[in-house]
């Protein structure tokens, strides 16, 4: 690893950190432009251009960006193949909107930071270059092999849509829609609340949260509880699905019989006639 290396990459975290704080928040576009502006910083150096495409790439994947994912797949081999090479493009921004082999203006703070970091910057042996491209490559790999073994749910999983909330002060029912909706087509879901006893629950209000476990982010948009229709049932919109597999639904419950929660699995599938 390059003294380079080792200075700029604060600087490509900080931009790292940014875009998954943006993405968690639902802001993607903004969250796509601190990963180019990490791949600006970092991608003359091996090991950080190659871990700034990784998470360009499972950026994609978790988005549901088909031609994203495809152009960060072969980047990926590039960047482990051409960077120790000093084959790198000054100012590229990394996705697949653009060439991988095209120059463009580096922003005037992102200039600063890369001319810090080359003061410092000095090269390690040939052979410590080589095996850290194998390395890096390897990883790839291997993570690209893991992130297959884990996009199917577990096999026990408990896919009920009806079930009793984690004290037991209510049952809840999850209702979908009769159609299974595009992926990330916005729609609207049902919650039915009544007491243990069959009750309907009335003038409760509903936190929601939830996400993909075996991707680790949430749910892509920020789904709420809108209106009360009748005989304890609600109107949860704002819902989408940014890619296939399994998703959880999570409600955080107060009514009238107290604070109460209910997490739901559900796996989405590719509906009919768009596989």
């Amino acid at each position: 690893m390059t003294n380079f290396a080792i200075l700029i990459k604060p600087n490509v975290q900080a931009e790292l950190d940014a875009a998954a704080s943006a993405e968690a928040q639902g802001h993607f576009y903004t969250a796509f432009q601190h990963l180019e502006r990490a791949h600006v910083l970092g991608h003359p150096a091996t090991g950080e251009h190659v871990r700034i495409h990784w998470r360009m790439f499972r950026f994609a994947v978790r988005n549901g960006l088909a031609g994203e994912v495809f152009g960060q797949a072969w980047r990926l081999v590039a960047a482990s193949l051409f960077t120790p090479l000093g084959l790198v493009p000054r100012g590229n921004t990394g996705g697949s909107d653009v060439s991988g082999f095209r120059r463009m203006p580096v922003p005037k703070d992102l200039q600063e930071n890369i001319q810090s970091a080359r003061a410092g910057r000095s090269q390690v042996n040939a052979f410590r270059r080589v095996s850290a491209t194998f390395v890096f490559v390897g990883l790839a790999v291997l993570a690209t092999l893991g992130m297959g073994g884990c996009s199917s749910p577990p096999k026990d999983l408990d896919v009920a849509l009806e079930k009793q909330s984690a004290a037991g002060f209510y049952r809840v029912a999850l209702m979908p829609p009769a159609q299974a909706p595009a992926i990330n087509q916005m729609h609207s879901w049902k919650v039915k609340l009544v007491t243990p006893d069959g009750t309907p629950v009335h003038g409760a209000k509903f936190g929601v949260d939830g996400g993909m476990p075996q991707h680790g982010h949430g749910l892509p948009t920020q789904p709420r509880v809108t209106r009360e229709l009748a005989d304890g049932t609600y109107q949860l919109d704002g819902m989408k699905f940014s890619m296939t597999g399994w998703w959880e639904v999570k409600l955080d419950i107060q009514g009238p019989q107290g604070s109460d929660k209910v997490t739901f699995n559900t796996v989405v599938e590719m509906p009919k006639g768009r596989q």
